[in-house]
């Protein structure tokens, strides 16, 4: 972490993290003043959907969130052909209920206002004690995409964050009270559980589980269990409209959709996606039970491996390349020397240059997949090479083992 110390990483650590959040103040500014110029409910990208399902709560009609059509009646923003359904476990939905009571507007600047300080206090605890390097990953530029859109990606990240912090300072109940409420996209988390079972840590699964099943109960208790069957239906429906296409989305950056995207057919594509999972699992688990693996190498690769095992997996999500960029950097994987330092930034800046392109322009240039899974391929080389490393040291030249029991 020695490169935040210099001058250049100060310039770095605050201009960035600056500019992220004078980009997204003036995104929310022109939404402001777009809106009440117009006369509009809403605008027309992805946040305008958890502000309408939580408003249709607030009015005593939460099944309504899974009618598409009811969406639209309430925020107004629809284009021809587009499709944005309610996805979203009970307990999501009750926590976005109070927001329904809000404007879009001020609705949204509460849930970025939430997302962004709940990430500020998450990587505290990676950054060392060194500001450029809190400051710098607390608001990456790879994050402008989920803030942009009203998405949930910066939420997910620090509950990840405060979990791992908790697991590393042996607080194992409170860890898993942040993995069970990670189970607002239970598809990020396929390979949580292979961590900690393979570093044997049984009270995270037992608070993790008793905490997803208390979440869901309430939540439940709210609306009614028809619910479930609401959201199962509609997650059927929608699972049917991803894979018809898949190769042509150019915002979903899963293995899946790139190798649909290269010409495999669907099928085969996503039996080659769980190929890939299962390899993605093989790695975390050999990291997260060994003795010889430091704590940053392991976070890493369940970072990186959390990117390559789910099918479903949007650009916005990338940001997730950032803090897997932070543990590399910790781990002293990506050093001071260039081509380090230049992995390390592009993982940290993401896919936000392109995707800011777009955004501008109103339109899709490119698949922002040709931009993602090059960093990706590179970070996952680096990182298996310093994991082999690793397994392949002997135990008593570990300098840093971490044993959870």
């Amino acid at each position: 972490m020695a490169v935040f110390n210099g001058q250049r990483g100060w310039q770095v650590g605050t201009l960035a993290p600056a500019f992220v959040l004078a980009l997204f103040v003036f995104f929310l500014g022109s939404a402001w003043y777009q809106l009440s110029l117009e006369g509009k409910q809403a605008l027309n990208f992805d946040f305008k959907v958890f502000w309408s399902a939580g408003r249709l709560a607030y009015l005593g009609e939460p099944l309504a969130a899974f009618d598409v059509e009811r969406l639209i009646d309430v925020h107004q923003a629809y284009k021809e052909g587009e499709w944005g359904p309610w996805l979203y476990p009970p307990a999501f939905l009750l926590a976005m209920q109070p927001l329904g009571a809000l404007t879009f507007s001020q609705a949204w600047a509460v849930f970025s206002a939430i997302s962004i300080l709940a990430l500020v206090l998450a990587v505290r605890p990676f950054s060392g004690g060194i500001l450029p390097v809190w400051f710098a990953f607390a608001l990456p530029p790879a994050l402008l995409p989920s803030l942009y859109l009203g998405q949930t990606a910066a939420l997910w990240t620090a509950g990840l964050l405060a979990a791992l912090a908790a697991l590393r300072d042996h607080r194992y109940v409170l860890a898993g009270i942040f993995i069970g409420l990670l189970t607002l996209k239970p598809q990020l988390g396929l390979l949580i559980p292979v961590a900690l079972i393979a570093c044997g840590a049984w009270r995270t699964i037992a608070s993790a589980v008793i905490t997803t099943i208390a979440i869901s109960v309430f939540a439940t208790l709210v609306f009614g269990a028809e619910y479930w069957l609401e959201l199962r239906e509609m997650m059927s429906v929608h699972a049917d409209k991803i894979r018809d296409g898949i190769g042509s989305n150019p915002y979903m950056v899963s293995p899946y959709s790139l190798l649909a995207s290269l010409g495999f057919g669907e099928l085969f594509a996503l039996i080659l996606q769980w190929l890939i999972t299962a390899l993605a699992a093989i790695a975390v688990f050999l990291a997260w039970r060994s003795i010889k693996v430091g704590f940053d190498l392991r976070v890493a690769v369940l970072i990186l491996g959390i990117l390559l095992s789910t099918p479903y997996l949007w650009h916005y999500e990338a940001a997730l390349l950032a803090m897997a960029a932070l543990f590399l950097l910790r781990a002293g994987v990506l050093t001071q020397r260039p081509w380090g330092i230049l992995l390390a930034a592009a993982m940290w800046i993401g896919v936000t240059p392109a995707f800011l392109f777009d955004a501008f322009r109103d339109s899709t240039v490119f698949s922002l997949r040709l931009l993602f899974f090059p960093i990706l391929i590179l970070a996952c080389l680096v990182c298996l090479r310093a994991l082999i490393s690793e397994l392949r040291r002997p135990s008593e030249l570990s300098a840093h083992d971490e044993v959870f029991p």
